[in-house]
């Protein structure tokens, strides 16, 4: 809806259906937009879809929001487990279609997985503005899919130049970098942990799950590790690796608020997920990066390798993983104010605090 004020035609979108799930990677960007429409207009409408089998389903009310759960099924698995997760988004898509016909929204917003398919090849059937963001270095499977259906493609990344969808791609960043701006670190929060806010700091942490193989080198070079520095281990909820070397100065816990020790910490040692990566630009923390081999397309190491290519993180590929190897790049780096310095310098240019700003207002124009 447009009004005229003074002269000046004004914008407000009534109501917005976001489309998100499967990780955090993906929830918690759509929750940073959410927040900043809400910031822009107290009464704009926002509803969220996602599986009701996934955490997206719990999250979501968490936050405030209403949340329609869809049928939706993983495609991840064999034959039969594909064929049930074609039929469940054929399901989820009548059923959108329906919530759609009833309750038009203005937009429509997905942040990739195979949980926005449905959600927004109904919206462009109905003639609904849609917008895709993706987080990653390339586009993924689901959203170089309905690239050629929706209307907006914003990127946390620039992608080629060539690319059929060009025109309509924008690089604004990844939304949630645009939580961090107002945001200072607490150095006492190391009291906590029986850390001193006063010596130097080495943050490990691979994902909020953990990595038990990566868990075992990190395990043999803290001996090593404590002699250079403090060290704050979070082995992840999941993680059945059992530490056994520790120091006076390393603490081992299972969970911590990671962005608040990004803005702590003096070196990080982490995995390369989209959100972690937005983190560490929006905090300038230096990092050596250990991508996970485990994810689809190998899109750790490409988010990594963007950051790497201009000097921004260093990396160690978990084949390549040995606790020597990890050791003596952190003792090189934790030894070298200059390196850190160079870090931090060209970490924080990959910060982009406008981003949920600016897709707000691309929604603007495409709804317009």
């Amino acid at each position: 809806m447009s009004y005229a004020l003074y002269g000046k035609i004004f914008h407000v979108m009534n109501d917005i259906v976001i489309a998100t799930g499967g990780t955090g990677g993906h929830i918690y960007p759509a929750l940073a937009l959410a927040k900043e429409l809400h910031t822009q207009d107290p009464t704009c409408q926002i509803r969220f879809m996602g599986s009701k089998e996934r955490m997206e389903a719990q999250l979501i009310p968490e936050e405030g929001y209403p949340f329609i759960g869809l049928p939706l099924i993983s495609t991840h698995g064999g034959m039969l487990q594909k064929i049930k997760s074609i039929w469940s988004m054929v399901r989820s898509y009548k059923e959108c279609k329906r919530e759609f016909q009833q309750h038009r929204p203005d937009a429509v917003v997905g942040f990739g997985n195979y949980i926005s398919v449905p959600v927004i090849l109904a919206a462009h059937r109905l003639g609904i503005p849609t917008m895709i963001s993706e987080q990653n270095a390339t586009l993924g499977k689901a959203n170089a899919f309905l690239a050629r259906y929706v209307d907006a493609i914003e990127l946390a990344y620039p992608i080629e130049s060539t690319h059929r969808y060009a025109s309509k791609m924008r690089v604004y960043g990844n939304p949630q970098a645009s939580t961090f701006v107002h945001e200072l670190p607490n150095k006492q929060v190391l009291t906590s942990y029986g850390l001193d806010p006063n010596q130097p700091l080495i943050f490990v942490m691979m994902g909020s799950l953990g990595s038990a193989t990566v868990s075992q080198h990190i395990d043999a070079a803290l001996p090593l590790l404590s002699k250079t520095a403090q060290v704050l281990v979070a082995k992840g909820t999941s993680n059945p690796y059992v530490f056994q070397n520790s120091a006076d100065n390393v603490r081992i816990v299972d969970f911590v608020n990671g962005k608040q020790m990004l803005g702590l910490c003096d070196l990080a040692i982490l995995r390369a997920g989209a959100t972690t990566l937005c983190e560490i630009a929006a905090m300038a923390t230096p990092s050596i990066l250990i991508p996970s081999p485990y994810v689809a397309n190998n899109e750790q190491l490409q988010n990594a390798m963007r950051y790497v290519e201009q000097n921004a993180a260093l990396l160690i590929e978990e084949k390549d993983l040995q606790a020597e190897t990890l050791a003596t790049l952190v003792q090189q780096t934790m030894e070298d104010p200059q390196m850190l310095q160079n870090l931090r310098t060209h970490v924080a240019t990959f910060a982009k605090p406008q981003c949920a700003s600016q897709m707000v207002q691309w929604l603007k124009d495409i709804t317009l």
